[in-house]
């Protein structure tokens, strides 16, 4: 039995089917991420075919049938339009970015509300602030993690269970997490973090402001994504920040 649903999404992708329609992804705030087929999106005339872009912010209705792989949709309509993303590269690489994790990574018709929440708002950040959109990035990435299970603990050494001292350089083991410096002797460690570094993903946790280098947002976006690698294998890191 199908049921005229109504949810605000993000456009993930899109892609061409049959003669005159779209299937496109959707991660969509009730429902997660769903497959939806657009009929006669590909028409010049028709108004949905130019709304269904990745990265738009649209509220759709479909016919929503439990055990169907992909929806119906019956209608669209745009809530936002990113547009000064899509004018500066910077922005646009960053917020493609958001959109590859979300695509790649997102199981289909699994919600994730509070991740939906944080995905509108990010892209608002990097749209409408002046903000860095790498840091940007970077707290959208750690927050993501989170959200699919990953969370990093800062609080506390995972091998001794002492609280971590944020003035001494610190490790990262993929298995146990935070090491302090003293368990960091006797263990493997597959990252190594400054007390700098070790502030700023604490920082990048909170929502105070976050003093920082370039070269230190980097070593944790790589960080974020060898971590991402080691427990989801076939994740292979973010094509979109190789065209940086």
């Amino acid at each position: 039995m199908s049921e005229i649903v109504k949810t605000k999404a993000i456009v993930l992708n899109k892609i061409n089917f049959g003669d005159t329609s779209r299937i496109a992804n959707f991660f969509t705030e009730d429902f997660g991420k769903i497959p939806v087929i657009i009929k006669g999106a590909r028409s010049s005339k028709s108004k949905v075919g130019l709304i269904v872009d990745t990265m738009n912010y649209v509220e759709i209705v479909f016919y929503k049938k439990e055990n169907r792989e992909i929806q119906f949709s019956s209608q669209i309509e745009l809530l936002k339009y990113f547009s000064k993303i899509r004018e500066d590269y910077e922005k646009l690489i960053y917020s493609n970015a958001i959109i590859e994790l979300l695509n790649t990574l997102l199981m289909e018709n699994e919600p994730h509300k509070l991740l939906f929440a944080g995905t509108v708002k990010i892209f608002d950040l990097i749209n409408d602030s002046n903000e860095n959109p790498k840091f940007l990035f970077a707290k959208y990435f750690l927050f993501f993690l989170k959200e699919i299970g990953y969370d990093i603990q800062t609080e506390i050494c995972n091998s001794c269970g002492q609280k971590i001292v944020y003035d001494d350089e610190v490790s990262f083991n993929y298995e146990l997490g935070l090491l302090c410096k003293n368990c960091s002797k006797d263990r493997l460690t597959n990252f190594n973090f400054s007390s700098e570094l070790l502030k700023l993903l604490i920082c990048l946790k909170a929502k105070n402001n976050c003093h920082y280098s370039e070269e230190d947002l980097d070593y944790l976006i790589s960080f974020f994504e060898k971590f991402l690698s080691y427990n989801i294998h076939e994740f292979k890191g973010i094509r979109s920040l190789k065209f940086k």
